[in-house]
């Protein structure tokens, strides 16, 4: 569990404006205004350049291993060119040689002291003026609306599961070693956060957690097995979605770090799990979800079964890895809890009929099936 949590543990890279500005030119050739953007635990900027064109430089977090960050670009060079839905390009170095990228860095009053090294040409090992050794990658920025704007309809939601159904399918083929490593946001770990759970400061809200994961585990080792699996993205949620301008349509998918091979399934859910609570009607949202996703790949009778377990299994994560988090970083509570509310609501709404009808079962297969004493 330590170590699935260090990434969780690890502090936003401290970089500034003026420094990512002056990697961007030195190291991409890309030179333009630098703009932060939102992150939970790396430091990203937006660069635009004169002509309007745009990309992302990311300052990966120091808790993230090499292996991560090689799946995450093995991913964009994968799905260039072959997902229906627009993905950032990866945008490689532009210096020829380590030796002259450690120099013309080296050389910048913008990011003096600052030493890089180039070991690959897709990313860059950088030391920042406060001494923080931290990988550097690139890709290019889509525009488009927040995902936050697309619309609350079933045209929209319809659209979306679609969407997500062809990502899935230009991910079917794609596998790295990394998408095997032990991670919290894995929907199937949630009960792991059982030594967390006094975060939630509700004890009604504890004691209804804690049974649901008690038979969410029970109901996953019977028919997890069952679930095809494969690499999924593992965090669509608005802040990794772009909306099209009537907010109809998708104008892109963000932020493959959380990267998993897991039951396909579980990207829906986990979609779900952020689109049911903006409407009175969350069982239209995802009805609508589930007929846009299933005009391309129809779920089986397994992943039918799972898919409320696994929005509540997403939506208990949400709650308690984001109390935690806050408490550890208090100047980024207010990014970190951005969905926490809509997240307890959603609980609070389902968690009752799920466990009259699982939690029943459950009982009654323990009580067919006694432990030995």
């Amino acid at each position: 569990m330590a170590q699935a949590s260090q990434a969780f543990l690890t502090a936003v890279p401290q970089v500034t404006t003026e420094q990512a500005q002056a990697l961007a030119w030195e190291a991409y050739g890309i030179q333009g205004n630098a703009q932060p953007l939102s992150g939970e635990r790396d430091r990203n900027f937006l660069v635009r350049t004169a002509d309007g064109s745009a990309v992302t430089l990311k300052f990966i977090s120091a808790a993230e291993s090499l292996a991560e960050t090689e799946m995450q670009i093995a991913v964009l060079k994968h799905l260039a060119g072959r997902c229906a839905v627009p993905v950032p390009l990866h945008h490689p170095l532009r210096l020829p040689t380590a030796t002259q990228a450690s120099a013309r860095v080296h050389t910048s009053p913008l990011t003096r002291p600052v030493t890089s090294h180039v070991t690959s040409p897709d990313w860059l090992d950088w030391r920042s003026p406060a001494g923080e050794h931290l990988r550097v990658r690139c890709y290019s920025f889509l525009d488009g609306k927040a995902g936050s704007d697309l619309q609350r309809s079933g045209a929209a939601w319809q659209a979306w599961g679609l969407a997500i159904a062809q990502l899935h399918g230009a991910l079917a083929d794609f596998a790295h070693p990394a998408t095997e490593r032990p991670f919290l946001w894995d929907a199937r770990r949630a009960p792991m956060l059982r030594p967390w759970l006094e975060v939630v400061d509700d004890a009604q809200l504890r004691a209804q957690i804690a049974a649901f994961w008690a038979v969410f585990e029970q109901r996953l080792a019977q028919l997890g097995p069952q679930l095809p699996t494969q690499t999924i993205h593992n965090d669509l949620s608005p802040s990794n979605l772009l909306a099209s301008d009537n907010g109809l349509g998708i104008a892109g998918v963000l932020d493959f770090g959380d990267m998993l091979l897991a039951p396909r399934v579980a990207d829906l859910a986990i979609s779900a799990s952020y689109q049911m609570p903006l409407t009175d009607a969350p069982d239209a949202a995802l009805a609508a979800m589930l007929a846009g996703y299933e005009s391309l790949l129809p779920l089986t009778a397994a992943e039918h079964a799972l898919l409320p377990d696994l929005i509540l299994a997403r939506l208990t994560q949400r709650m308690v890895i984001t109390a935690w988090r806050a408490r550890l970083y208090p100047d980024n509570r207010v990014y970190i809890l951005r969905s926490q509310a809509t997240a307890t609501a959603l609980f609070r709404r389902m968690i009752g009929d799920w466990l009259q009808t699982h939690g029943a079962q459950a009982d009654h297969r323990a009580d067919t099936h006694p432990t030995a004493a």
